[in-house]
Parts: C-alpha cells; sequence; structure tokens
C-alpha cells in the first residue's frame, strides 16, 4: 500500500481541486480520496506542498521504435500495411523510451510511422514498472494508425508508386476498407462453413476491428485532407481520432459534426508551407469551447515527453482554461484511446498513477515532476 498525505490533489473529475487530501493506494489501484487518511502498514509520502495529478497521456508517439539507425515502426514496403503491430518495434530499453516517465507522462499509445497508408495497430501501454513490453500494454491492439498527405506521397511517389498524390492516398484507403469489408461479409454468410471462408488476409483480418468499431483508425491528417478522412469514415462507418490537426480552425463546424477526438501537435513545428502550417494550439480554444474531444500529443521522439506539459502551458498561454489544458493530457487523452475507465484522472478503482509537481502544472513554469507512480509503485523520484 501507497499512502500519499496532505497534497493539493487535481483529480480531473467533478471534485475538481481538493486542498490537504490524502490518497490511498493498494494492489495497483486508487482505493481512496479523502482527508485525514491513515492505513497500517503502508509506505507514505508526504505531498505538504506539493500538487498531484494523474499521470499524463501522451496520445501519439514513436518513442522506443525510432533511432539513429534504424525506425522500426516504419514498414516502407506497401501502401497498406494493416497486418503490422507497433509493439513489435518497441525498445522498452532505449533512452527515448527510459526518458517518459520521468517527465510524468505514465501512459501513452504507441503507434507505427506515417510512411503507409494505412500503417499497422498501435497500442496503449504504460512507461515504467515491467520489464517487456507486453506486461506494459494495457490495450492492443488500441488503434490502425493511417496517413494522409506529405509522408505516403513522399515515399512512395519519388519510387514512381502509387500513392503519388493525395486522389491516390483516398483511393488506397478505400480500396482497402471496401477490401476487409467485403472479406468480413463473406466469413459471416460462411459461418462454421470452413469450406466457404474466404482465404485468410492478415490485412483483412486486421481492419475487421476498425469496421466493427472496436478500435478507431488513427490518421495523420493536417489541412484540407481532414475533411477526407471524415469522409472515409463516415463512408464506412468508422470511428476515427485526427492526428496533429493542424489548422483545425478551418474546419470547426466539420469537426464538431463529425466527433471525433483531435489529437493536436506537436507544438512548435518548423512553419512552412503546405500542411506544414496552423500549429497554432490556440486554435483548440473554440472546438474544446464547442464540446469536442481534444488533447495533446509529442509525436516523440520528433519531440520530448517535456514537450506534453509544456503544451499544456501553450494552451493556458492561449486562453485556453487551466483546467481544461490539464483534461488535454489527461483525461481527454484517455478518452481519445478508449482507456478512461482505467486512466485519465484520480479516482477510487482507476489505475494508481500519479505524479507529484514542485509547483502547479501548466500554470508554473518552474513545474517540474518530483515523484511519478505508476499502479501504485514509485518509479520516479527527483534527485536532490
Amino acid at each position: 500500500m501507497l499512502l500519499i498525505k496532505n497534497a493539493t490533489v487535481y483529480t480531473m473529475e467533478s471534485e475538481g481541486v481538493l486542498e490537504h487530501a490524502d490518497i490511498l493506494c493498494q494492489d495497483g489501484k486508487i482505493k481512496e480520496i479523502g482527508f485525514g487518511l491513515s492505513a497500517e502498514g503502508a509506505e507514505m509520502i508526504d505531498a505538504a506542498g506539493l500538487y498531484i495529478t494523474p499521470g499524463l497521456i501522451d496520445a501519439h508517439t514513436h518513442a522506443g521504435g525510432f533511432d539513429l539507425a534504424s525506425q522500426d515502426l516504419n514498414e516502407m514496403t506497401d501502401p497498406n500495411t494493416a497486418h503490422v503491430q507497433a509493439i513489435h518495434g518497441i525498445d522498452i530499453n532505449s533512452d527515448d523510451f527510459k526518458e517518459i516517465h520521468t517527465r510524468g507522462v505514465t501512459a501513452a499509445c504507441f503507434i507505427p510511422g506515417s510512411a503507409n497508408v494505412i500503417c499497422g495497430t498501435g497500442f496503449v501501454g504504460k512507461t515504467a514498472g515491467k520489464n517487456s513490453v507486453y506486461d506494459l500494454a494495457i490495450m492492443n491492439p488500441a488503434v490502425m494508425k493511417c496517413a494522409m498527405g506529405g509522408n505516403p506521397k513522399g515515399v512512395y511517389g519519388k519510387k514512381g508508386l502509387a500513392p503519388m498524390t493525395r486522389m491516390g492516398i483516398a483511393s488506397i484507403f478505400r480500396e482497402a476498407l471496401r477490401k476487409a469489408k467485403a472479406y468480413m461479409e463473406k466469413q459471416a454468410v460462411a459461418g462454421d462453413d470452413a469450406e466457404k471462408q474466404p482465404p485468410y488476409d492478415a490485412k483483412c483480418e486486421a481492419l475487421i476491428p476498425v469496421l466493427k468499431k472496436e478500435i478507431p483508425l488513427k490518421v495523420h491528417s493536417e489541412q484540407f485532407d481532414m475533411l477526407t478522412v471524415m469522409g472515409i469514415a463516415k463512408e464506412f462507418d468508422c470511428d476515427y481520432t485526427i492526428e496533429h490537426g493542424w489548422a483545425c480552425n478551418l474546419y470547426v463546424d466539420e469537426l464538431v459534426e463529425g466527433g471525433g477526438s483531435v489529437c493536436f501537435g506537436p507544438i512548435g513545428i518548423a512553419e512552412g508551407y503546405g500542411e506544414l502550417t496552423g500549429g497554432d494550439v490556440g486554435f483548440l480554444r473554440e472546438l474544446d469551447d464547442r464540446g469536442l474531444n481534444v488533447c495533446l500529443i509529442t509525436d516523440g521522439p520528433i519531440c520530448g515527453p517535456e514537450t506534453l506539459l509544456i503544451a499544456a502551458g501553450e494552451a493556458v498561454r492561449y486562453g485556453i482554461a487551466h483546467d481544461c489544458a490539464l483534461r488535454m493530457v489527461t483525461l481527454n487523452a484517455a478518452t481519445a484511446l478508449r482507456v478512461a475507465d482505467r486512466i485519465g484522472s484520480i479516482k477510487p478503482g482507476k489505475d494508481a498513477d500519479l505524479v507529484l509537481w514542485s509547483a502547479i502544472p501548466a500554470l508554473e513554469t518552474s513545474a517540474k515532476p518530483v515523484c511519478t507512480i505508476i499502479e501504485g509503485k514509485v518509479v520516479f523520484r527527483q534527485v536532490g
């Protein structure tokens, strides 16, 4: 058991902020939140003067799968690699992975890169506390990563292969879903008759959870590519999240009507031309005000895990309410990833993923993680 005493607790729930509160953790879960709690035999942390939030959640990272020597999360051999899985490309002993939890990020969605139109499945996992990536995973598969725009065009177009254009990307995307839908329908008609079952197709099998709305399409898209994503998702009745979402301010009505989460970022992109514009985090304010679920991402290791807190701070600087900004890196991210029943807020029964901060995170620039706790176990303490 772990008992944290006397903290200022940002619950991300209806209780809001609790002053001088205690949190009791047992068997990896939050058992109780209250005042004057005691528990015989529990390890105790006196958090007087400190601030506690749920562990931060990065809804979009490639950390552990990219380094200078290899890109183990980019299978650049076919525009449709729906059948590959990010979990097979993550090295939890890499430097960029081992840094994540020291920045207060306790869970993340690890995804394939964006070279292909359909890149493969990603998983949600904790960032420390276990010896195996498979033990860290809490949902696998969690998403089907896809990509629009410059990335697949840049990989295949320069080889004289499809997709060379945005038209080609949309066509490949639709054809993959159409084929998977026909495959699924043939399976249903065949039933238990093995002779009538269609020949096994790994790509179609991987897309069936998308068509059944068990996992969403998680689509790298900016500018007007977002409209294409929403159109395809509507056509095939799929759930989706918009990844990056730069220039989302141009399509507020469409995004709100579409209802898919926007996973925005990373902030600080080098503004260039075309799709590399519109990375102003202030654009999220209207989407949030209108009830759309929005969260912030690092795109690690493109940006380090510390960027998540910086992005929340920038959101506040652009006029987004502090509690809303914190939700964008906690509960909103959990909601986008469909794991809000386990993580994203401080509530009895949820995983005991907590961060103790030296100052108010996303409001005071001096705020740093003092202690990171994952499933009730301290996995990081600030030295000195």
